[in-house]
């Protein structure tokens, strides 16, 4: 399962009861996807929520590929957002609460530390790989990349 599925809509109750509209829990469902997408109830959300709500989409959900938002871009970008923050120096439960701030969304941090972990063994495959393979220069990107991680 990817970490995707396991990103959570923090104050689901709430903000179900607010754009009076049944949602999924999970921040990445389809059906979620196309709420935020598509912009319908947005505006009864209060203030704090619709501002987190809106960077949210803008930040994820903004590409140019047809079938968006079931392209897979706003999973990738969250990906590397999860990245981003942990080679920034931020542990699971650090990038949990980031998370939380920026777009009130939340994950278990277990969940965050398998993805974090998984992430680091693959880079250790792709480094392990092109060097068998010869391709240093794609050897050295996967190691500089893991040492991030780390």
């Amino acid at each position: 399962m990817a970490i995707t599925d396991k990103i959570y809509i923090k104050n689901h109750r709430q903000i179900v009861s607010q754009i009076e509209t049944s949602i999924p829990k999970s921040a990445f469902a389809g059906a979620t996807l196309d709420l935020l997408f598509q912009g319908e109830g947005l505006a009864k959300l209060d203030d704090a929520t619709r501002d987190r709500v809106l960077d949210f989409a803008e930040d994820f959900l903004d590409c140019d590929c047809q079938a968006s938002p079931h392209c897979g871009c706003p999973e990738r970008k969250f990906l590397r957002y999860l990245l981003d923050l942990r080679a920034q120096g931020l542990g699971p439960q650090s990038i949990v609460d980031v998370m939380g701030e920026d777009y009130m969304l939340y994950a278990y941090t277990g969940d965050v530390r398998s993805f974090l972990d998984d992430s680091i063994r693959t880079l250790e495959a792709v480094e392990t790989l092109a060097d068998v393979d010869g391709r240093t220069e794609t050897a050295h990107r996967a190691r500089e990349k893991r040492q991030q991680l780390l």
